[in-house]
């Protein structure tokens, strides 16, 4: 079920072994619940790929911090208060009940569950344990990271005139937007991992649900543009980190422990 897309250099494929999805031209490195093929250490694409997740990680710590740094030396930014202003301004009635129900799609209360209910299903179906193990550290450590950063930089929240609701603690980064960036992006790699078929749409849908949760986090006076940015910086970021240790412990593992 689950497929390693990391190619090995120089081997060919048999007309008994079509080559898997995956990495685009590549061959899946490990198959877990079907056939296994062998995962040597070294493997060019595989350290491609590990190089790639950790300058995106990288990339994403460093915008994070320059966020960071910015929100914490000025409660208020110019683009914070016209993005503010202008989703004031065209607020309605069906917007805002679509707003309020999306919004729950970056809670904990779904994301919890939704985690377990994966984590179980590839378990029961494939006798699975790392994509559960990928997808829960992904949560459960995006959820420990973005309140330790609120206590940092202690911003305020938008005013509670311009909010639709109550929303107690600090403001940046936005936890919705964290989480539910680290929850989607991680199921594209895993997807990616396992060679999935049509995973541009997946990407696209996740995508999709994880830019509809952040705006809703601004529509509804939660959180300042900025702090959703924050957010989804900080859940790519640690997304980004887990894939690069997966990858190299899946290339260091010996064969008949993968």
């Amino acid at each position: 079920m689950w497929r390693y897309a990391v190619r090995e250099g120089r081997e060919s494929h048999s007309p008994q072994s079509p080559r898997p999805r995956g990495v685009p031209g590549g061959r899946a490195a490990d198959t877990i619940g079907s056939v296994p093929t062998p995962l040597h250490e070294g493997s060019g694409d595989g350290g491609f790929a590990v190089t790639v997740s950790v300058a995106i990680s990288a990339a994403c710590w460093i915008a994070f911090a320059a966020l960071a740094i910015v929100v914490s030396t000025s409660d208020t930014l110019s683009v914070d208060q016209s993005v503010l202003m202008w989703v004031g301004e065209h607020r309605s009635s069906a917007v805002t009940t679509a707003m309020r129900t999306v919004t729950w799609l970056g809670s904990s209360a779904v994301l919890y569950p939704a985690t377990l209910t994966l984590v179980l299903y590839w378990w029961w179906r494939e006798r699975e344990w790392r994509a559960g193990a990928m997808l829960a550290a992904s949560v459960v450590g995006s959820t420990t990271l973005y309140p330790l950063f609120k206590r940092i930089t202690e911003r305020p929240r938008p005013p509670a005139s311009d909010a639709l609701g109550t929303y107690p603690h600090w403001s940046f980064p936005s936890g919705h937007a964290t989480q539910c960036m680290a929850f989607f992006a991680m199921l594209v790699v895993v997807g990616w991992l396992a060679g999935r078929a049509q995973l541009r749409g997946w990407v696209i849908a996740s995508a999709a649900v994880v830019l509809v949760v952040g705006a809703s986090r601004i529509y509804l006076g939660a959180h300042w543009f900025t702090d959703v940015l924050g957010g989804y910086a900080l859940g790519g970021a640690w997304v980004a980190l887990l894939t690069a240790v997966s990858l190299k412990t899946m290339l260091q593992a010996p064969p008949g422990n993968r």
